[in-house]
């Protein structure tokens, strides 16, 4: 089989979506986001096709910490096993590299051991593993007491308590926001407080989001450290703001191992998936010339 990976365009759309549609259930998100994808300029769609006809697809984001994120990779079932994702994803990195990014990350289920070890051919480390908890029905929340915006007055403090964290150690130093993981690097914190998505109480501090998925607005705590009860004040109290309380859908991002899932489950919230970060740190880039992984 002679296969090439290209740049998607509009006419991939229906080949692909005649497999991918019937993925994950028929949920799969991709055929909502397909013409979205195409136009947007911070990431690129790479198709990979035998004798004309697209077999598969992927997607690579450039973040925001300069680090790319690869995602949706779907191979036609009766072509999976044949290096077909491989070489999507090493394409995707090879324009990754082009713009100069060395840092790449990707996540999979953690069952999906057929993923892994094709992320493993790429030579993809994994870094941490992350669970998703939920509250369960008729949950109420509500604005705490002590629990403030972290403010730039306070950014070293913030940073600090952040980067010392046993969370930050486990989560391999980033924080998740819609299944993607971005650097909690000293930059990224001010950034995050300045936009005012940092709260802290005591000893503790959360990152939250709001975002829109689909007909969905999810709230997430996409970064959470401190102890006792603390870290789950702060929930309450950014599930119980006027933004929270908006929300279609609540959300916390925890690395796994840490001692806050106890006082989450205890409060009413139940894992609802998990996910296992995979990455990648490569040398090269525009200047150096570009590196196959």
């Amino acid at each position: 089989m002679n296969a090439r990976v290209r740049p998607a365009r509009p006419a991939d759309k229906d080949p692909l979506m005649s497999f991918i549609k019937n993925i994950w259930g028929g949920r799969d998100r991709i055929p909502r986001l397909w013409d979205q994808w195409l136009k947007d300029k911070t990431g690129k769609v790479l198709v990979v096709e035998a004798d004309g006809v697209p077999l598969g697809m992927n997607r690579v984001r450039f973040l925001e910490d300069g680090s790319a994120w690869l995602e949706a990779a779907r191979i036609h079932p009766d072509f999976r096993g044949r290096g077909l994702a491989t070489m999507l994803g090493e394409s995707a990195m090879r324009t990754a590299m082009g713009k100069g990014v060395e840092v790449f990350r990707l996540s999979s289920g953690p069952l999906n051991r057929a993923a892994h070890r094709q992320i493993a051919r790429m030579n993809f480390k994994e870094s941490s593993r992350v669970s998703l908890y939920e509250p369960d029905a008729g949950a109420k929340f509500a604005s705490q007491e002590g629990v403030r915006r972290a403010g730039m007055k306070e950014l070293a403090q913030v940073t600090k308590l952040i980067s010392g964290s046993r969370e930050f150690r486990l989560g391999s130093g980033v924080y998740w926001n819609t299944y993607v993981a971005a650097s909690l690097s000293p930059s990224a914190i001010k950034k995050l407080v300045r936009q005012g998505a940092v709260w802290t109480a005591d000893e503790s501090a959360a990152v939250s989001t709001l975002e829109r998925a689909g007909s969905e607005t999810w709230s997430q705590v996409c970064f959470l450290t401190g102890k006792g009860y603390e870290p789950l004040k702060l929930v309450r109290h950014v599930f119980g703001s006027n933004e929270g309380a908006k929300a279609t859908r609540r959300m916390v991002w925890i690395p796994q191992g840490s001692r806050i899932i106890g006082a989450l489950r205890g409060a009413g919230f139940s894992r609802h998936a998990s996910q296992v970060l995979f990455e990648l740190k490569v040398s090269g880039g525009q200047d150096g010339g570009e590196r196959a992984p």
